[in-house]
Parts: structure tokens; C-alpha cells; sequence
């Protein structure tokens, strides 16, 4: 691992665990070791670090869409696959990380919505259409509309106000709205190859 990967990873630890507005380029080289200026000589500041690992995370996405596109037996598996990666990040990140991207990062904020409303959406509205010829989810569908409420979904569990952290397994309450979001595109065929599919990726309304 080079350098600028170690301190692109050990950043990604602390954004994750305390979030991005306490984090420094001193708390960075404490917690890897190094001295700053090692730090500096890779990353002219705190923002380009932010920046580079956002663009990361995005691309790392991208690539997992495709490939559980390209390996899903069927529109069901492959949704669910998509939960994983996303369960993961839910079980590990501060919830205060989106609140200071969003807050103190707009321009890096307003490229993570773009990513939500051009790949994000393409995905999910590919993932319906396939659902749909494969006869596992309804015919009667708009595909456009659900996958825009899906994508809110997603973002609706990060508010602190509608579900407090302090109250709410956040990871759990992404299982519980895509599992409503599921069986309610699903047919019945597509209910019995859902609740198939949940038990094998061991995934179920509570955690």
C-alpha cells in the first residue's frame, strides 16, 4: 500500500468513526503515525482528501452495481445484493458524516446527489424493468416514481429527526424500508423468491 493509500485509509477510519468537521490533518497523522508534513506532501489540505475518498466511494459503487447486475440470478437477487455494501457502511459510519458533507461540503454534496439521480436511478429503474420480464415484480408499476422514493428512502434514514440514532439501529432501518420497498413491486411469485433470497443473504426485518 503506498503512501497516499494509507492516508486515504486511515482518514476514511476517523470520517467514518467521528465525522468530518473534528477531524484534522493532525488527528490523521496521529492516528497513522506519521509526521504531518508526510501528510502534506501527498494532500494540500483536509478537502482534497475529502474529495478524492468521496470519489472513491462513489466509483466503488458504480462498480459493485455492475457486477451484481452481472452475476444476480434475477431482478430479486440482485437488489438485495445491492443492500449489502450499503448495510456495511450503516453499521460503521457516524451519522453526522452526511449531515457535515452536506452542511460544509456543498459542491462535494451536490456531486453525491447527481451520482444518486443519474446512476443510482438508472439502476434501480433497470433493476424494475428486469424484475418485470422475469414475472417477479407486478406489471402495473411506474418505475420512474419508485425509483425515485427508493433513493429518498435511502437518504430518509439518515435524519436524525425522523429516526434517531439514539433509538434506531440505522443499518436496521435500511433492511426494514427496502424490504417494504421489495414486496411491495413484487408479485406473488416474486413474495416466495424474496423471502428465498433473504434467507440465504441472511437478511431479515430486525437485526
Amino acid at each position: 500500500m503506498s503512501t497516499e493509500e494509507q492516508i486515504l485509509k486511515g482518514a476514511n477510519e476517523l470520517f467514518f468513526r467521528y465525522g468530518i468537521k473534528g477531524i484534522t490533518m493532525d488527528d490523521v497523522a496521529k492516528h497513522l503515525s506519521v509526521s504531518k508534513r508526510t501528510i502534506y506532501e501527498k494532500f494540500p489540505n483536509k478537502d482534497a482528501i475529502i474529495e478524492i475518498l468521496l470519489r472513491q466511494h462513489l466509483d466503488k459503487h458504480l462498480e459493485d452495481f455492475k457486477k451484481f447486475r452481472e452475476v444476480a440470478a434475477n431482478a430479486i437477487e440482485e437488489i438485495l445484493m445491492m443492500l449489502q455494501p450499503l448495510k456495511e457502511v450503516f453499521e460503521s459510519i457516524n451519522p453526522r458524516l452526511l449531515l457535515e458533507l452536506k452542511k460544509f461540503h456543498p459542491e462535494l454534496w451536490e456531486e453525491f446527489q447527481k451520482f444518486k439521480k443519474t446512476a443510482l436511478m438508472e439502476t434501480l429503474i433497470s433493476n424494475m424493468k428486469r424484475g418485470m420480464k422475469e414475472g417477479l415484480y407486478r406489471e402495473d408499476i411506474d418505475v420512474n416514481v419508485l425509483a425515485v422514493l427508493r433513493i429518498e428512502e435511502v437518504e430518509l434514514a439518515w435524519n436524525a429527526e425522523i429516526y434517531p440514532p439514539s433509538e434506531f439501529n440505522l443499518a436496521n432501518v435500511q433492511i426494514c424500508l427496502l424490504d417494504h420497498f421489495i414486496f411491495g413491486i413484487t408479485n406473488v411469485k416474486g413474495h416466495s423468491v424474496a423471502e428465498k433470497y433473504k434467507k440465504q443473504l441472511h437478511i431479515n426485518g430486525t437485526i
